[in-house]
């Protein structure tokens, strides 16, 4: 089973307007409003998600801000995806997981993580 990784999804690269949002009270002037408020976007998003000739995993979307260390891709993404997707794809267990080398994905944490699990990995 090949997967994918956590990608950023980029933005685009032309300024999107942020709209100003007026609240108007029941008898006030429309000259006396003044913008009070503004809606920020978001810079973008992380996520992760597996694809294989079974099927697809569910989408993992990465904390905002969230440092992807071995800890937290083994907490959150490998433990979900074993409990959840795996098994579900591949009722057998004749997977076979296949990662990018990010520092996260080819640390020796992450590899004895797996090994423990008795999950069939290339090695990064």
């Amino acid at each position: 089973m090949k997967l994918g990784s956590i990608y950023p999804i980029p933005t685009p690269k032309v300024p999107i307007p942020i709209p100003k949002v007026q609240y108007l009270i029941r008898d006030q002037n429309r000259r006396d409003l003044t913008p009070s408020t503004t809606v920020p976007h978001s810079k973008g998003i992380m996520v992760w998600m597996g694809i294989s000739a079974n099927g697809v995993t569910k989408t993992g979307f990465v904390q905002p801000g969230a440092k992807i260390n071995s800890e937290y891709y083994i907490q959150k993404i490998l433990k979900p995806f074993l409990k959840d997707d795996c098994c579900r794809l591949y009722p057998n267990g004749d997977a076979v997981l296949h990662q990018d080398s990010a520092p996260s994905r080819a640390s020796r944490v992450t590899q004895k993580f797996l090994t423990d699990q008795q999950v069939q990995f290339l090695k990064p």
